[in-house]
């Protein structure tokens, strides 16, 4: 396997599944524990290079990186949703911003507040969408999802995890070769088509859509 490649696996990895697990409650350790199986097929096709090692390997392939790069991205894509989901079963935490924004509206008013933050160089539209942002963060601190309705989600991600080892493994072995390519990109069809249908990974979708970007630049602003 290629170092770099294998350094990105082991640092996603190290993303997702961190938190020691006395960390966490029961259920949400429960669910985490569902994702597993998940991990190691993917694991597995990371130990060959991935797809975009395997394609890279392959001379027919080199020309559709592209392809190997957003199936490879899409599978993390599915494993970072469902971590997610499992890691907020009892509520959204607060981030920096909304533990920021949130303590600063207890001591002053929200006028006194952006009208400081005018000062020290934030803009009119960025600040529109942090205190809509903040909204965002007190409505869905305590919100709570259903284990079961996880435990589903990861059920029905099962099939894209098994047909992305599969391929790996095909390249691999130098079998079927002249499909491979319109299986890689029906694949990343399909889970684009989970992601946006799937009850559960729609809602994570949408909550973490929420979350603005923010430069803390100390000078212009910032915890």
């Amino acid at each position: 396997m290629k170092p770099v490649f294998f350094a990105l696996i082991v640092l996603f990895d190290l993303i997702i599944f961190a938190q020691p697990g006395w960390a966490y409650d029961k259920e949400t350790t429960a669910c985490l524990e569902q994702i597993k199986p998940l991990l190691k097929k993917k694991d597995q096709v990371a130990e060959l290079d991935g797809i975009w090692g395997l394609f890279q390997k392959t001379p027919e392939f080199r020309d559709n990186s592209t392809q190997s790069i957003n199936l490879d991205r899409s599978i993390n894509t599915i494993l970072f949703h469902l971590d997610y989901l499992c890691t907020t079963l009892h509520g959204i935490p607060f981030n920096e911003l909304a533990n920021y924004v949130s303590k600063n509206l207890a001591e002053k008013d929200e006028a006194q507040f952006r009208k400081e933050l005018l000062v020290l160089g934030r803009g009119k539209e960025e600040l529109d969408i942090w205190f809509k942002f903040i909204t965002f963060a007190i409505a869905n601190e305590h919100r709570v999802l259903l284990p079961q309705n996880i435990s589903r989600t990861i059920k029905l991600s099962t099939p894209y995890f098994e047909k992305y080892l599969e391929l790996a493994e095909y390249i691999e072995r130098k079998e079927g070769l002249n499909i491979i390519i319109e299986q890689t990109e029906n694949l990343i069809d399909q889970i684009d088509l989970f992601l946006n249908s799937d009850p559960s990974l729609s809602q994570s979708v949408f909550e973490n859509s929420q979350v603005p970007y923010v430069d803390w630049d100390e000078n212009h602003g910032g915890s």
